[in-house]
């Protein structure tokens, strides 16, 4: 995406340091590493394109733009370039461990093993942190409530997916709040800076993008999460019901996704939240969201269309086929 372009050497910079603690770790954990990190790779950047992806939310790059607005607003309380360079790969620490978790709660890693790479992830996440900012009473109070809501709620999620109890909007705005680490190095920044009073509106910042992005996600993984057996939000609003056989349950998927433009309806309620959070960003001062959500509302549009033609064909063929 062009919106994190200029920050691109920060990230690399921050890749630096977390491919030296990987190729520095004693056998076997050193293959293990190695192996996880070319899981999460794609083609063109390798596992150094993992944060920058189309489906990504923009998680190492809100740190960056809050430093900017703090460098406009006081350059004297802005971090260093270090420091900032090793908030962002603390940041991707505390990410790894969440998706080795994440992987192990779907039941799609490869190699369970993988946790125990999860212990080097936490612990570089706490060392990081500590180093810069442990200091701080109010941040280490702000990092507890982060991660126990981050915990909590991943919980609650996965207990919802693998039940057939109903899921109201309510519950999966409530599970969308998993995404709370994701206030931590903002926070960290707000303490550095003085500026703990911004935590509420950081706090409104992240929730709403972890909404928006679990309805795309939704959207996007729904034919996983049924094989899956996964009720998801939007599953759960298809119809479908876990036990039912498959084949059964696809139809009746479909039925709902395409001919009842469910698919679509998701897709535009994403692109809903990203404007809340948007404006939420605005008030927090980040200049460049701004052009990040532009990019953001074009790929949801192109999402948009793509499932309205895929309905289309899905009508006419219903149509041909009385």
């Amino acid at each position: 995406m062009h919106s994190y372009e200029a920050f691109q050497p920060t990230i690399d910079s921050a890749w630096e340091l977390l491919e030296a603690r990987f190729a520095a770790l004693p056998a076997p954990l050193d293959a293990l590493a190695r192996r996880w990190l070319a899981r999460i790779s794609d083609a063109e950047k390798g596992h150094r394109g993992y944060f920058s992806s189309q489906l990504a939310p923009p998680l190492v790059f809100l740190p960056l733009w809050l430093r900017e607005r703090l460098r406009r607003d006081r350059p004297a309380v802005a971090p260093s370039d270090e420091v900032t360079v090793r908030l962002v790969a603390a940041t991707m620490w505390g990410y790894l461990y969440i998706r080795i978790q994440d992987d192990l709660l779907d039941e799609s890693s490869p190699e369970r093993g993988q946790t125990l790479l999860g212990n080097v992830c936490g612990l570089e996440l706490v060392r990081l942190l500590e180093a810069d900012f442990g200091g701080s009473a109010a941040f280490r109070s702000a990092f507890e409530r982060a991660w126990i809501d981050f915990s909590r709620w991943t919980l609650a999620e996965h207990e919802q997916l693998l039940s057939n109890t109903p899921y109201p909007l309510e519950h999966f705005e409530q599970h969308a709040r998993k995404v709370a680490f994701a206030r931590v190095p903002l926070l960290a920044l707000c303490g550095l800076a003085g500026r703990t009073e911004l935590e509420s509106k950081v706090e409104a910042l992240i929730d709403q993008l972890g909404v928006a992005y679990g309805l795309t996600n939704d959207v996007v993984g729904w034919q996983r999460d049924l094989s899956n057996g996964h009720r998801t939000f939007l599953l759960a609003r298809a119809g479908f019901t876990r036990g039912e056989p498959l084949d059964e349950a696809r139809g009746k998927v479909r039925e709902a996704l395409y001919g009842h433009g469910l698919l679509v309806e998701t897709l535009e309620a994403s692109a809903q939240w990203q404007r809340r959070a948007a404006q939420s960003a605005e008030e927090l001062g980040l200049a460049e969201f701004a052009e990040y959500t532009r990019e953001r509302l074009a790929f949801l549009d192109t999402l948009a269309y793509e499932a309205s033609v895929v309905r289309l064909r899905w009508m006419l063929g219903k149509e041909s086929h009385p």
